[in-house]
């Protein structure tokens, strides 16, 4: 029972120091989440889809209003008369001629209108507007792309620092174990009481670097919750960045990019030339409208109509634009090329680096691996007071530098991973 009762404290133990890690795929989620400008992305694109009803109302739904207008045009010195209004005025007053006004208008109508066999207008407005919502869309993918990308790199710097503060911390305890050992030689006359001193010195030069290290882990901590848009959290340990390589794409997403905006050329091609279209309305009207106040309740009655506009010249405005947008397709297309020799050199020299610090790396562990095996042999000799502390503390000092060097090559392969990632889409 006493066995079981251990390795369950144990498994207790080591699972709650595990769930305290934060996971790089935490941050990542939480900012997608909360990121203010992919949440108004999204509603810029629910926006878009509603225009899609908009342009079918405005286009091919009937449309009806109401007009009201009450209009006097009085004549001056009319028979007498200072101001008189009237369909019959002497050739001597004045006023507008009576067959522009005849003296007045009395209109309250309800008004319909509707646009015929116009559903090329409208596919092309719709077109128009699928290719700016597809162009929000890739937006806010380039915008969670480029999230995932900082996050990555700071969850990288964040997690060097909390290796370079476990490092120091073992270190640090090795010196305290040696100083008690080197406090004995020196009761002993062994060693020197400099040598205490020197090595205290060194000790106490190794927790102020803690320190700092502590504070710039904070830091770089408190900047993940920011970019996450989370509100900071005591985080106790970050967990291993788990980077994996991608996989090329079928498409790329720079090809996707200069695809919507070829097509959004098109499309604003289309639109503009539906002005050029003919275009049929049925128009009807019903109410009262009367140019004299006598009789005016018998002046109710309704009128329809159809109504057609040919578009003949308005000065090559057509071709020009035509023209345009042809500049505009080449331009992209020259784009589209470079695009594709810069991610092609790219993706070859990160993977040139990647493997030139692999190679690195192998080197610099074989020598990790001689300074530990002299390490242990200069902590032995140091007990039996046989090397000098100055000695000593050189060889800690050269293999912190190797373990510092393995360090930044681990977190520069990181971050060259995390950049191949970020280009290879």
């Amino acid at each position: 029972m006493r066995y079981l009762a251990f390795w369950l404290l144990l498994f207790t133990v080591t699972f709650s120091l595990k769930a305290q890690e934060v996971e790089l795929k935490y941050f990542i989620s939480q900012a997608k989440e909360n990121l203010p400008v992919l949440r108004e992305n999204y509603n810029l694109q629910r926006i878009g889809e509603i225009q899609n009803d908009i342009i079918i109302a405005q286009n091919k739904a009937f449309q009806v209003n109401a007009t009201s207008e009450v209009q006097f045009a009085p004549y001056f010195n009319n028979n007498g008369r200072i101001i008189d209004v009237t369909t019959t005025p002497s050739p001597r007053a004045y006023g507008y001629d009576v067959g522009i006004t005849n003296g007045g208008l009395y209109s309250a109508q309800l008004n319909v209108t509707k646009n015929l066999f116009n559903q090329k207008m409208v596919d092309n407005l719709l077109f128009q507007n699928k290719v700016q919502n597809n162009t929000l869309s890739l937006t806010a993918e380039e915008i969670e792309h480029n999230l995932v990308k900082n996050i990555t790199d700071a969850f990288i710097i964040a997690y060097q620092l909390q290796l370079q503060k476990d490092f120091t911390i073992e270190i640090l305890k090795d010196l305290e174990n040696r100083l008690k050992v080197v406090e004995l030689l020196v009761k002993r006359a062994v060693l020197m009481e400099s040598d205490y001193l020197l090595l205290q010195l060194d000790i106490d030069s190794k927790r102020l670097e803690l320190q700092q290290i502590r504070n710039n882990l904070k830091t770089a901590i408190n900047q993940l919750y920011s970019l996450s848009g989370l509100p900071l959290t005591e985080t106790d340990s970050l967990s291993l960045p788990e980077l994996m390589t991608t996989n090329a794409p079928i498409t790329n997403f720079y090809q996707r990019r200069f695809e919507n905006d070829s097509l959004q050329v098109v499309a604003d091609q289309k639109v503009f030339e539906n002005q050029y279209k003919p275009q049929l309305s049925l128009y009807g009207n019903t109410g009262l409208n009367a140019v004299e106040l006598s009789n005016i309740d018998k002046r109710v009655g309704l009128s329809a109509g159809l109504r057609l506009t040919v578009p003949i010249y308005n000065g090559k405005k057509r071709k020009y634009n035509a023209e345009q947008n042809e500049i505009k397709k080449e331009n992209l297309e020259f784009y589209k090329e470079n695009a594709a020799v810069q991610l092609e050199n790219n993706l070859k020299s990160i993977e040139a680096q990647l493997t030139s610090l692999e190679e690195n790396m192998q080197v610099i562990e074989k020598q990790l691996q001689k300074q530990q095996n002299v390490l242990e042999i200069y902590k032995g000799k140091l007990v039996q007071g046989q090397v000098s502390i100055v000695d000593y503390l050189n060889v800690i000092q050269n293999y912190k530098l190797n373990v510092q060097t393995k360090l930044q090559m681990q977190t520069n392969h990181w971050l060259l991973q995390s950049q191949y990632n970020f280009i290879n889409w």
